[in-house]
């Protein structure tokens, strides 16, 4: 088992990390949080953040050509901060989730009650189990 671990605020040096690791490894557990885009919103500065979502959509591309059908790949966010809302703080307690699993068909999966619900699918699809949260493992694959 090897754990690595890429430390960073620049979202094209992350994803370059994660794709390297992406390539080396046939299994994984990989998990990128991208910073810029936050503190774009802190920072209220819209041109900063549209590219760093720009460099994530591209970078995501990338990332999918290179999963299987054992791979799941969630895409969420922690907290909304909108850079175009007049203030610095935290926006959008509700993030959209983005799962991908090859093979699944497309669908909306319902409203979570919690983040640890990410965490308990995590355990789930590595048989194992959390304290909190609700897998929903079954719903994705």
């Amino acid at each position: 088992q090897t754990i690595k671990s890429f430390y960073g605020v620049d979202t094209q040096y992350l994803f370059d990390g994660l794709l390297s690791d992406l390539k080396e490894n046939k299994k994984g557990f990989y998990c990128l949080n991208v910073q810029e885009t936050d503190l774009a919103g802190h920072a209220e500065d819209p041109e900063r953040y549209i590219d760093r979502l720009n460099v994530s959509d591209l970078n995501l591309g990338r990332i999918l050509a290179l999963l299987d059908e054992k791979d799941i790949l969630i895409v969420m966010a922690d907290h909304g901060n909108d850079p175009f809302i007049g203030h610095s703080k935290h926006t959008r307690e509700q993030v959209p989730i983005l799962i991908y699993h090859q093979g699944s068909r497309p669908q909306t999966f319902a409203e979570r009650d919690t983040m640890a619900d990410i965490g308990a699918t995590a355990a789930d699809f590595f048989g194992t189990k959390t304290t909190y949260g609700t897998s929903f493992l079954k719903e994705i694959i």
